[in-house]
């Protein structure tokens, strides 16, 4: 017991001594938030069709206004509307606080953003959806604040986005039982100075250690989410090959096998602390702090608060660009490149954070000659797709990078 107390000390003491240096080398900035409605209530936010409900509640001393749907597929439409004055909202993202009950009847949900009361222009975002309900950025009954970035919206009419004036919030079910939508607030935080592009790999397959040889070529660096089981079996990277890839730049940092949600409660976070000790014993310690969750699969109960309690950052497996800074750094979205996933689309992709100051986590798996499945993409794609970034002139970095000079605290 003493040697393994000793042991486990030491890689306490190298985790520590690591996330110092980076403390040093990074100066963190806190991004500027402004509430322009804390506490929502039916007189403020009104229905705007005659399908579904509108009702103020509270919950430990603040008001929020629940939306309920009808529950027969009708959408229904919650505004907030004649903000007087009006908002300002250039170089800043939007900041919505929304809670689902019903998950299971949900088919969408859509805010959007207007400066003429939502009768003819808006910027709308609609939030990403998926059949598996673990996959999702939004919980069954569990407040979560989700961030848009105005000038990756689509947008309806000319909306002024000097002259915000309204927000408004469409939710619809399936027609086999009611939804409801609380909505808690409506902020404003401050635009980044620049967009930011980070390569993130999953599992450690061998040919992730030539993509960090690709990107180092360029001065980039990536991040590579590593399954410990794996390093050294067929196809997977060695330790040696981690090595190589620490000394590229490229972060090692932590994932997994099987998802989180099917490991018993008792055995989770011993074995999150396993993968952080593996990692921090063969010296990748900056990367030990940040996760990509197996599979994207999250919940709210027990897996969310473990990984809250020993990751700074853990990344989706999907729902889109990521605004900077992110609304949650546990729920970091990424964007999925499949084997239907362009060069210029990634290309583009990198344009857009770049103009709109964005966060585009790009995820990629296996990188063989020859595809095979879904989650594959050529390794003859990945170069071409490199070059399109590069075009672009966006800024790259690894996770571990962007997150702490734009962390609320080191």
């Amino acid at each position: 017991r003493l040697r393994v107390l000793s042991r486990r000390l030491l890689l306490g003491s190298r985790l520590v001594a690591g996330l110092a240096l980076l403390a040093v080398a990074a100066t963190p900035v806190r991004a500027a938030e402004r509430w322009v409605e804390a506490e929502p209530n039916s007189q403020r936010v009104t229905s705007l069709w005659k399908e579904g409900t509108v009702t103020t509640l509270r919950e430990m001393g603040r008001s929020f206004v629940r939306i309920a749907t009808d529950g027969k597929a009708n959408p229904t439409v919650a505004a907030m509307r004649g903000l007087a004055p009006t908002v300002d909202a250039r170089k800043q993202f939007v900041k919505v606080l929304l809670r689902v009950q019903g998950f299971e009847n949900l088919s969408g949900i859509e805010v959007r953003v207007g400066s003429d009361s939502l009768s003819s222009s808006w910027y709308s975002y609609t939030v990403p959806l998926y059949g598996d309900l673990d996959y999702n950025l939004l919980q069954d009954g569990e407040w979560t604040a989700v961030t848009m970035s105005l000038g990756a919206s689509n947008a309806v009419g000319k909306p002024d986005r000097g002259a915000i004036d309204s927000l408004g919030i469409l939710v619809s079910d399936k027609g086999k039982g009611g939804v409801q939508l609380d909505f808690g607030g409506f902020a404003l935080v401050d635009e980044p100075a620049e967009g930011v592009v980070s390569f993130t790999f999953d599992d450690g397959y061998k040919e992730h250690l030539s993509a960090a040889k690709l990107l180092a070529e360029r001065g980039w660096r990536g991040t590579l989410y590593v399954i410990p089981e794996t390093i050294g079996s067929p196809v997977y990277l060695t330790l040696a090959d981690l090595a190589e890839i620490r000394r590229l730049g490229t972060d090692v940092a932590a994932h997994d096998d099987p998802p989180f949600t099917e490991i018993a409660p008792n055995d989770l976070e011993p074995r999150l602390r396993g993968i952080q000790d593996f990692l921090v014993e063969h010296g990748h310690a900056r990367g030990a702090q940040h996760l990509a969750y197996p599979l994207g699969k999250q919940e709210t109960r027990r897996v969310r608060p473990t990984v809250n309690k020993l990751f700074a950052t853990a990344r989706l497996a999907g729902s889109g660009p990521e605004t900077l800074p992110p609304a949650d750094p546990h729920l970091l979205r990424a964007w999925n490149v499949t084997d239907a996933t362009t060069p210029e689309q990634v290309g583009e992709a990198a344009r857009r954070a770049r103009d709109n100051h964005e966060w585009l986590i790009l995820m990629f798996h296996w990188l063989p000659e020859k595809t095979a499945k879904a989650t594959d993409y050529s390794m003859s794609d990945f170069k071409r797709a490199l070059d399109e970034v590069a075009k672009t002139g966006a800024r790259v970095a690894p996770v571990s990078e962007v997150w702490w000079q734009i962390a609320p605290s080191p």
